[in-house]
């Protein structure tokens, strides 16, 4: 009798073991697939949107081909309700509508707040209120702008990061830490900031940078110093230029708005539906 019920309860503890060793597996996998592209050299494409309050848009980006997507709130109502629902569809529609992979795309919050001020109540409850997986840092001008939001990211209240299951120490920006899962993004877009483009660059645990609104010159001598020092370079492009685009050094790819995509399609089709009636 005592040896049938050792041999029960090494079969248990086997079983046990077995069953535990995938779980142990997948913690090691990343969780934000975003820097998993970025990692192994893969350029991700990823879209804009500003309709944080349209559940219908929110399905249409979950169950899109996106591998992120860039919620903007600097150009909407600041509203934090607004975004922690966008947030959760986004997550709910990627597993409920999406066939495989059932992966929601990657959803990274653009901040009302710019760099030159001080984001760092906007960051922590932003990543706070949802399934956030990094921010997007508006007209960011100097070394201090940017540290100054990556202490607040490194910082910031952990509670939806848990309901993520990232474990805490990976609950940090990449790739200042290489295990992080938190992307840091910054908008280099004034004088100012191309002034002090190689101290915005080299600030330790930024994970990206976009210019817009600068001369073709200086973006290009920006991103010159993104692929000296690791820094992944962020660009919008089009279905004409993402090779070049790609070739020049750039990793992280937006499409554009999703309202822009939207009127283009409704424009081509009432133009087609007119032309065939006339």
């Amino acid at each position: 009798m005592k040896i049938q019920m050792k041999m029960i309860f090494g079969l248990l503890l086997a079983t046990i073991f077995i069953s535990w060793l995938p779980q142990r597996a997948s913690a090691e996998e990343r969780i934000n697939r975003l820097i998993a592209l970025l990692e192994t050299g893969k350029p991700a494409i990823g879209v804009w949107t500003g309709a944080l309050s349209a559940p219908r848009i929110a399905k249409v980006l979950a169950t899109s081909d996106a591998d992120f997507i860039v919620a903007d709130v600097e150009h909407d109502i600041y509203d934090f309700n607004m975004l922690h629902r966008f947030l959760l569809e986004v997550e709910d529609f990627s597993h409920r509508y999406r066939t495989e992979p059932r992966v929601a795309p990657v959803v990274l919050v653009k901040l009302a707040n710019r760099g030159t001020w001080d984001p760092r109540y906007e960051i922590a409850e932003s990543l706070k209120v949802g399934p956030a997986m990094g921010i997007w840092i508006p007209m960011v001008e100097s070394r201090a702008d940017l540290e100054r939001a990556i202490s607040a990211v490194r910082g910031a209240e952990t509670s939806a990061m848990a309901g993520l299951n990232i474990p805490k120490e990976r609950r940090d920006v990449w790739p200042l830490n290489p295990k992080g899962e938190l992307l840091v993004v910054a908008m280099i877009e004034t004088e100012e900031g191309v002034r002090h483009a190689r101290e915005i660059v080299e600030t330790p645990g930024i994970s990206a940078i976009e210019t817009v609104h600068i001369p073709d010159a200086d973006a290009e001598r920006i991103l010159k110093m993104c692929l000296e020092h690791g820094v992944t370079a962020a660009i919008d492009a089009t279905p004409g230029d993402i090779k070049a685009k790609i070739d020049a050094g750039y990793k992280l790819i937006s499409v554009g708005w999703d309202f822009g995509i939207l009127q283009k399609g409704l424009a081509d089709t009432f133009k087609a539906m007119r032309a065939s009636i006339k």
